[in-house]
C-alpha cells in the first residue's frame, strides 16, 4: 500500500509536469496561428490594394472628361485625394469570458483614399448575329453574366467592319437585364467617335451595321470613384453590438453635380446601398491601421499632411518642379490646372501604404510591455510602394 502511494505520487508529479508541457504548448500553437492569420490578412489586404492602385487612372476609350470633374476646389469630388486622420469607433468585447458584455469603445484612426478610374466589367460577350438595326446588339456572354451591365456602360464591339474602318464604342440604354444571351438597347444620344473622343449622336447608335456574329464584345464602367477606408463592421451574428474594425472597398459614380460623396454609414444594409448606387466589400477584417501617401519625386520627398488641402499643397510644389526640371514632357505642375482634370494622367505618381492588422483576440502572452498580466492585441504592419502604370501618360 505504501509503495502504490509512493508511485502515486510520482505518476501526479508526472502528470502535472506533463499537463504545464501541454498546455504551455497549445498556447503558444494558439499565439502563433493568430499572429500567422494577422500577418496573412495584412499581405491579402495589401494586394488588394495594389490590384487597384495599379488600374487606378485607367480611361478608355479616348473622350472628352465631363464637366463636372472637380480638381480645383478641394472640398469638392477630386479625382484622386488622401484624406488623413479618419477617425470611427469600433466596439470590442474586452472580457473573452463574457461574450455577451456591454462592448467596450475604442477610436481608430486613419487615412481615406479615393480616386477615379474607368472600370472594366468582369464580363465578356460575342454578338450572337449581326445588329438587326442601329439601336440594338445582340450578345451571348463568354463570361460572367448580363446583370452586371446598367446604363451607362461602355459597349466596344472588337472589329473594324466595312465600310466604317473603326471600332463601334456605344453606350448601353434600358436595362436591367440577365441572363447570358439578350438583347442590349444602346443609347443614341451618347455614342461616340473613338477617334476624335465626340458624342455622335446625329450617326445613331452604331456606326455600321456590319458587324459579324462570334465578334467579341467588352464592356467598361466609365467614372468610377473608389474609396479605401476603415468601417466598424457588425459581423457577428450572436452580438450586433460589437463590431471589427475591417479595411473596406466602396464604389460609386462620380457625382453629376462634382460635389463630394456622402459615402453610406458602415450600418448600412444592401438596398441602403443600392439606393445609394454604392458597392461595398470588405477586404479584411480586424484591420486597426491605415496610412495613404503621395510622392512626384520617386519617394524622395512624400506629401501627406494634415488634411487634403495641406497635402495638395505639398504635392502641387513637387509636380512644378518636376515640371521645371523636364521641360517639354508634358508634366502637369499642378493637381488644380482646369485645363488637365484628370491631372494624374500626366504625372508619375509613388503611392505608399501602410497597413496594420491585429490578432482576433486579446491575449496574456502578447503582453510584452508589462509584468502585469493584461489582454493585448498582436499586430502586424506592413508597407506597400505603388506607381500605377496609368498615371503620367496623358490623354
Amino acid at each position: 500500500m505504501v509503495e502504490m502511494l509512493v508511485a502515486l505520487v510520482f505518476i501526479s508529479f508526472l502528470m502535472a509536469g506533463m499537463l504545464r508541457i501541454y498546455g504551455s504548448a497549445i498556447q503558444g500553437f494558439a499565439s502563433a496561428n493568430q499572429t500567422i492569420k494577422a500577418q496573412r490578412d495584412n499581405r491579402w489586404a495589401l494586394d488588394a490594394v495594389q490590384d487597384d492602385l495599379q488600374s487606378a487612372g485607367y480611361f478608355y476609350p479616348v473622350r472628352p472628361v465631363i464637366s463636372t470633374i472637380d480638381n480645383v476646389n478641394s472640398s469638392d469630388q477630386n479625382p484622386v485625394m488622401i484624406l488623413p486622420g479618419q477617425t470611427i469607433t469600433n466596439k470590442y468585447i474586452a472580457d473573452p469570458n463574457n461574450p455577451s458584455a456591454t462592448p467596450t469603445n475604442e477610436t481608430i484612426t486613419f487615412d481615406e483614399l479615393q480616386f477615379m478610374t474607368d472600370q472594366v466589367l468582369p464580363i465578356t460577350a460575342t454578338l450572337s448575329s449581326a445588329p438587326p438595326d442601329a439601336t440594338h446588339i445582340a450578345v451571348t456572354t463568354t463570361l460572367g453574366d448580363l446583370s452586371l451591365l446598367q446604363a451607362g456602360d461602355f459597349a466596344m464591339i472588337l472589329d473594324a467592319p466595312y465600310p466604317a474602318n473603326v471600332m463601334d464604342i456605344v453606350v448601353i440604354g434600358g436595362g436591367p437585364y440577365s441572363g447570358t444571351s439578350g438583347t442590349l438597347s444602346l443609347s443614341v444620344a451618347q455614342q461616340q467617335d473613338p477617334n476624335t473622343g465626340a458624342f455622335l449622336g446625329g450617326y445613331g447608335s452604331l456606326q455600321s451595321t456590319y458587324h459579324q456574329a462570334g465578334t467579341t464584345v467588352v464592356f467598361i464602367r466609365p467614372y468610377q470613384v473608389i474609396r479605401y477606408s476603415l468601417l466598424p463592421m457588425a459581423l457577428d451574428p450572436s452580438n450586433p453590438q460589437a463590431t471589427v474594425p475591417c479595411l473596406v472597398r466602396d464604389q460609386a459614380g462620380y457625382p453629376s453635380s462634382g460635389t463630394r460623396i456622402a459615402w453610406p454609414a458602415a450600418t448600412a444594409n444592401a438596398a441602403t446601398l443600392a439606393a445609394a448606387g454604392v458597392t461595398r466589400s470588405v477586404v479584411a477584417e480586424n484591420v486597426t491601421g491605415l496610412r495613404f501617401d503621395m510622392s512626384a519625386n520617386q519617394g524622395q520627398t512624400w506629401t501627406r499632411a494634415g488634411d487634403w488641402p495641406a497635402t495638395q499643397t505639398n504635392l502641387n510644389d513637387q509636380l512644378a518642379a518636376l515640371a521645371a526640371a523636364n521641360p517639354g514632357i508634358g508634366y502637369v505642375s499642378s493637381t488644380q490646372d482646369p485645363t488637365k482634370r484628370l491631372w494624374y494622367r500626366y504625372a508619375p505618381i509613388l503611392f505608399r501604404v501602410d497597413l496594420t492588422t491585429r490578432t482576433v483576440m486579446r491575449r496574456d502572452d502578447f503582453n510584452t510591455t508589462s509584468t502585469t498580466p493584461s489582454l493585448v492585441y498582436r499586430t502586424r504592419t506592413q508597407t506597400l510602394f505603388v506607381q500605377p502604370r496609368n498615371f503620367g501618360f496623358g490623354l
